[in-house]
C-alpha cells in the first residue's frame, strides 16, 4: 500500500461541517493499509471553534497530523484593516505562506499522491504553486461545492477571485473529484482548453463505526428531526406551513408529533405566522452539538428531514445526507431536482418540492402513519455505496488512474 498526504484546512478538531467529511473517507483508506499524513490548519480566531469528539478517531487512523497557524501580527493587521480581503476567497488565505513553505520542505516524492479537500478553496492556490515547483507530484483535488459560478455566492470580490483562480487548479491537478455530477459539470462547462485533469464523482461517506450501538432511544412522541444549519433560501418555512395543514386535516397528530431542529436557525425564521402557530412542545430548537452527538440524534430520530434551498437546480449534495443515510432512518427530503434529489431517489426516500406545502403535509401523514404502525425501513443496497469502505475503494481506483 502507498504513502499519501492529505492537505486540507478543514480537519478535526476544527468545528466546521467539512472536518469529518475529510476524515471519514481518508480513514477508510487508512483501514485498507494506506499510510496517511495530514497537513491542516489549527483552529484560530473567534470564528473557528473546536469539536474533540473525533480526536480518538483521527489518532487511530492517521500517521501524523501537522497543524498550521497564521502569523499573529499578519492576522491582526488584515482583520483590522481589510476584513473583506481576509475573506477572499476565505479566511484560510492567511495561511498561504506558511502552508507553501511547509509543503515544499517535505519530501513530496515519497507520496503516491497529495489529496486536497477544498471547503476552504484557498487550499488550491497553495497546491497549484507547489505543483508548479514540483511538477512530478501527483495531485488529486476534491471539490465538495462548485467554486467559480457558485449560484449561492453573493460576494462580487469572491466571485471574481474564484473565476480567475479556478482555471489554474483545473489545469494543474492530475485528477479532480466532485461529490455531485452537477457541480462537476458546472466546473468543466467553461473550462475549454484549461481542462487538464481527469475527473470522477465520489459521494460523501458515512462511517458505520461512528454511530452508537443499538438500542435506539425511545421517544415520547414521534420525532421529526432536522440536523444542520438553516440560512437564506434553506428555510423551514414551508415545513412549518405543512405541519399546520397536517394538524388541521389530521388533528390526531397534534399531540403525537415533535419537530426538532438541531443547529443554527436565524431568529427571523422562527417569527413567521407558521412558526409561531406551532406550540413549544411541537417545535423544539436545540443548539449545535458535537459531530458524534449529531449522529446519535440522527440514529434516534423517527423521521429525518432534509431541507434544501428552493432553486431551479440543486448543484450540491450535502455531507449531512450521507450521515442521514448511514443512520438507517426514514428520510423526508424537501429538494428540487439535482444532486440531493437523485441520491434521495436511489435510497428510496420520500421527496417533495421545497415549496409544495400540501404535498409535504400528505407525505408527513403517510410517513407518520407508517412509523406509528411499526413499519421497518426497507433494505436498500444503494446505502452501502456511501459507506467509508465503498468510498475508500473508489478513491483507490482514482489512485490507480493517477499512477498509470
Amino acid at each position: 500500500m502507498s504513502d499519501l498526504l492529505v492537505f486540507s484546512y478543514a480537519f478535526p478538531p476544527m468545528r466546521v461541517q467539512m472536518a469529518p467529511v475529510v476524515a471519514k473517507p481518508m480513514a477508510g483508506l487508512a483501514r485498507r493499509g494506506h499510510r496517511i499524513d495530514v497537513v491542516t490548519a489549527q483552529a484560530f480566531g473567534p470564528h473557528l471553534g473546536e469539536d474533540d469528539s473525533l480526536s480518538d478517531y483521527t489518532a487511530q487512523h492517521f500517521r501524523s497530523i501537522q497543524r498550521l497557524s497564521p502569523d499573529d501580527r499578519l492576522l491582526t493587521r488584515r482583520w483590522r484593516y481589510s476584513p473583506r480581503w481576509a475573506a477572499t476567497p476565505d479566511l484560510m488565505a492567511l495561511l498561504h505562506r506558511q502552508a507553501l513553505a511547509y509543503l515544499l520542505s517535505l519530501d513530496l516524492g515519497r507520496y503516491a499522491a497529495v489529496i486536497t479537500w477544498s471547503p476552504f478553496h484557498s487550499v488550491n492556490t497553495v497546491m497549484a504553486r507547489v505543483k508548479a515547483q514540483r511538477p512530478r507530484v501527483k495531485w488529486i483535488a476534491q471539490f465538495s461545492d462548485p467554486w467559480a459560478g457558485n449560484p449561492l455566492e453573493h460576494s462580487r470580490v469572491t466571485r471574481l477571485w474564484n473565476t480567475l483562480r479556478q482555471p489554474q487548479t483545473v489545469r494543474s491537478a492530475d485528477f479532480i473529484v466532485h461529490s455531485s455530477a452537477y457541480s462537476r459539470d458546472l466546473m468543466f462547462a467553461g473550462a475549454g482548453r484549461n481542462r487538464g485533469a481527469r475527473s470522477a464523482v465520489i459521494p460523501h461517506a458515512y462511517d458505520p463505526s461512528l454511530y452508537p450501538s443499538p438500542p435506539r432511544q425511545a421517544n415520547d412522541r414521534i420525532v421529526l428531526r432536522y440536523v444542520g444549519v438553516l440560512f437564506g433560501r434553506r428555510s423551514p418555512e414551508y415545513l412549518f406551513q405543512a405541519l399546520r395543514v397536517l394538524f388541521c386535516e389530521h388533528p390526531l397528530w397534534r399531540d403525537r408529533v415533535c419537530l426538532e431542529i438541531v443547529g443554527t436557525v436565524p431568529p427571523e425564521m422562527l417569527q413567521t405566522p407558521a412558526a409561531r402557530a406551532l406550540q413549544p412542545d411541537v417545535l423544539v430548537i436545540r443548539t449545535s452539538v458535537s459531530y458524534l452527538e449529531s449522529l446519535r440524534l440522527m440514529r434516534d430520530a423517527d423521521l429525518l428531514v432534509l431541507i434544501e434551498a428552493d432553486t431551479r437546480l440543486n448543484l450540491f449534495v450535502p455531507s449531512k445526507l450521507s450521515d442521514y443515510i448511514g443512520a438507517r432512518r426514514p428520510i423526508l427530503g424537501l429538494a428540487p431536482p439535482g444532486g440531493s434529489y437523485d441520491l434521495l431517489c436511489q435510497v428510496g426516500a420520500t421527496i417533495r418540492a421545497p415549496t409544495d406545502v400540501s404535498g409535504i403535509a400528505a407525505a408527513l401523514h403517510e410517513a407518520l402513519s407508517a412509523i406509528a404502525d411499526g413499519a421497518d425501513l426497507p433494505e436498500n443496497p444503494a446505502r452501502e455505496e456511501l459507506s467509508t469502505e465503498a468510498v475508500a475503494m473508489q478513491f483507490e481506483a482514482v489512485l490507480g488512474e493517477v499512477a498509470s
